[in-house]
C-alpha cells in the first residue's frame, strides 16, 4: 500500500510546487505535478494536505538526545516540531565508547545534560547502534566524542595525550568512523577536553580527512576569547582540509555584544581561504548547561570525586570567591533549571545566595554538594541582534542543544525549530519559508548522508507536513514542556509517527544513519 500526500505544496530542491507526493515503503516513490493527470489506486491511503506544506523532515544538528531518543514522550517533543533526525554525542560526550574505571564519574558529570545512560552504555559505536535497533523514535546520527576517548586514556586529569595513548585514541577515532560515526565532536570548555592542546586535536581529527567527515567543535570559549577559539577550530580544518562545524555559535560576553558582523567577517575570510566552515545555533538569548561547567577549571580538574572534595574545603571556596573569572560573573543571570531533589528550580544563584545569606561561591558549593552535581541551569547571555545576524548567513544551520530532562528545562528542547521559523520568517521577515526550512533540514549533507533533508524520488521518506500560518512554539521559560503547534503529519522512513496531529508512541521507525 502506498501513502499519498495530496493537495499541498511540496518543498523540493527547486522551491515550492503544487504536486502530489507518493510514499512507497521507506522511500518517496514519486512527486507528481498537479498539472499531470494522475489517480491513486483503490488500496492507496490518501491524506489531504490542502493548505499545508509538505517538507523534508528536520535535522537537529546539535542535540543531547542520546537517551531521550528512546523515550516516546521526548521523541514526541521533537516530532511535533517536524524533526525526523537528531545528531548526538555532542560536546565530546556520548554513550560510546564508554567503559572502564571512570564510567560512574562520566555519568555523574554529564547526567544533567544527557540523562542516565543506563543500558545504552556501549564499548563501541557498533555496539551502540546494535543496542538502539528497534528502540529509536527518531533517526540518529552518531558521532565519536573526544572527551570519552580522553577519559578512557587519562581520566579527568590535566595531562596531555601522547605516545601510545595518543596513537590508541587516534585509532579509536578511525575505528569509530569505520563503524558509522559521522564526525568527531569536542567540548573544549569542559573537563577533561579543556586540557587538550591543538596538536592533540589535530592528531585525533586526522582520520576524518580520508572520508571528509566534519570536525564539530564546542569551542574553548564563547566569551572574551571567542575569536581565538574560532581561529583554533578554523586552523584545524585548514591544516587537515576537512569540514569544520562550530556548535551553538554565539557571543556570550557583554564586551562582545554587537560584534557578530566582525565574527562573520572572520568566518567569510576563512571561506575565501578554502576552509569549509558551517555552524549551528538556536533562536534564544539564553543558553543552558550543567552548573559546574561555569566553575573555574582548577576546581573541576580531576573529575567529580575531586570536585566534590574541593567543594567541602573552606579554603577552596574562599579561593573560588576570589577567582576573577568567578567573581566577575553575573550570577543573577544563572537560573536553576533542574536539580536531583527538585528544589531551587526557577531561582537565580544570586537570589539563592541572598536568601541563605551566603556568598555565591558558598551557595553554589552547598547546592552542588547537596544535589551530587545533578544540577542544570539556564544562563541569559547573548544579544538577540547578534544571534539574528549569525542565523541569517548561508552557512548557518539550526540545532536545539536542548537538555531533555529535568523539572524546568530550557524551552528550546520543545520549541527551537518552531521558534526559529516563527522568528525569522514571520516576525522579522528576513528569511523566506524555503530558506528557513532548508537551514533546519539540510544539515544531513554535512554528515554526508545524501538521502535525507530533501524531497525527491528515491529519497528516504522523512517528511513533515505543516501549516506555515500556525507553525510556532508554545514552550516558554516558565512553561517549557509544551509542544509546538502547526505540524499535522510526520513520517520517518515512510512510517507515520504523527498523523492528523495524533502521535503514535509505539512507532519506532528510527534508524542509525551512516554516511554514504
Amino acid at each position: 500500500m502506498r501513502t499519498i500526500l495530496r493537495g499541498g505544496r511540496i518543498l523540493t530542491d527547486h522551491g515550492l510546487i503544487d504536486a502530489t507526493l507518493v510514499i512507497l515503503g521507506t522511500s518517496i516513490e514519486s512527486i507528481v505535478p498537479r498539472s499531470k493527470a494522475w489517480h491513486p489506486r483503490p488500496e492507496d491511503e490518501v491524506i489531504d494536505c490542502t493548505g499545508l506544506v509538505v517538507a523534508p523532515g528536520l535535522v537537529d544538528m546539535h542535540s543531547h538526545d542520546d537517551i531521550a531518543v528512546t523515550h516516546p514522550a521526548l521523541a514526541e517533543a521533537k516530532i511535533r516540531q517536524g524533526v525526523t533526525t537528531t545528531a548526538i554525542a555532542m560536546d565530546g560526550f556520548g554513550c560510546a565508547p564508554l567503559f572502564g574505571p571512570h564510567l560512574d564519574e562520566v555519568v555523574q558529570y554529564w547526567k544533567p545534560v544527557n540523562g542516565d545512560p543506563g543500558p545504552w552504555v556501549s564499548t563501541s559505536l557498533a555496539e551502540q547502534a546494535r543496542r538502539y535497533a528497534g528502540h529509536l523514535g527518531l533517526n540518529v546520527i552518531l558521532n565519536v566524542p573526544h572527551a570519552n576517548l580522553r577519559i578512557l586514556a587519562t581520566g579527568f586529569d590535566n595531562r596531555p595525550l601522547q605516545g601510545q595513548q595518543l596513537l590508541q585514541a587516534t585509532q579509536s577515532v578511525a575505528d569509530a568512523l569505520d563503524e558509522g560515526a559521522a564526525g568527531l565532536t569536542t567540548g573544549l570548555s569542559y573537563v577533561p577536553a579543556v586540557f587538550s592542546a591543538r596538536e592533540e586535536l589535530v592528531a585525533l581529527a586526522r582520520p576524518l580527512r580520508r572520508q571528509q567527515r566534519p570536525y564539530i567543535s564546542h569551542l574553548r570559549d564563547y566569551g572574551t576569547k571567542l575569536f581565538e577559539a574560532v581561529e583554533e577550530a578554523l586552523t584545524i580544518g585548514e591544516e587537515l582540509d576537512i569540514p569544520v562545524h562550530l556548535s551553538h555559535l554565539h557571543l556570550s560576553h557583554p564586551t562582545l555584544f554587537g560584534q557578530a558582523d566582525a565574527l562573520l567577517e572572520t568566518l567569510h575570510q576563512a571561506m575565501h581561504r578554502g576552509i569549509r566552515v558551517t555552524w549551528d545555533l538556536y533562536p534564544y538569548s539564553a543558553g543552558s548547561s550543567i552548573l559546574h561547567a561555569y566553575l573555574p577549571v582548577w576546581l573541576t580538574e580531576g573529575g567529580p570525586a575531586h570536585l566534590m572534595n574541593r567543594l567541602h574545603d573552606p579554603k577552596a571556596i574562599l579561593r573560588l570567591a576570589q577567582d576573577p573569572s568567578f567573581a566577575g560573573f553575573d550570577w543573577s543571570r544563572v537560573v536553576i533549571a533542574s536539580t536531583a531533589s527538585g528544589r531551587y528550580v526557577g531561582e537565580s544563584i544570586t537570589a539563592i545566595a541572598q536568601k541563605q545569606q551566603q556568598s555565591p561561591a558558598s551557595a553554589i558549593a552547598q547546592l552542588l554538594v547537596s544535589e551530587s552535581l545533578d544540577i542544570s541551569c539556564i544562563v541569559h547571555q547573548t544579544d538577540p541582534a547578534d544571534d539574528d545576524l549569525l542565523a541569517q548567513d548561508d552557512a548557518a544551520m539550526v540545532g536545539s542543544d536542548g537538555l531533555p530532562f529535568g523539572q524546568r528545562p530550557h524551552p528550546r528542547y520543545f520549541g527551537a525549530f518552531a521558534a526559529f521559523f516563527a522568528h525569522h520568517v514571520k516576525d522579522l521577515q528576513m528569511l523566506t519559508l524555503e530558506q528557513a526550512w532548508r537551514k533546519m533540514s539540510t544539515g544531513s549533507a554535512l554528515y554526508r548522508i545524501s538521502d535525507r533533508g530533501r524531497l525527491a524520488a528515491g529519497a528516504a521518506a522523512d517528511i513533515a507536513v505543516f501549516d506555515p500560518e500556525t507553525y510556532a512554539p508554545q514552550s516558554t521559560y516558565e512553561l517549557p514542556q509544551k509542544w509546538a503547534q502547526g505540524v499535522h503529519h510526520v513520517f520517518i522512513n515512510g512510517t507515520a509517527v504523527l498523523q492528523d496531529g495524533i502521535f503514535f508512541p509505539d512507532a519506532k521507525p528510527g534508524q542509525v544513519l551512516t554516511p554514504n
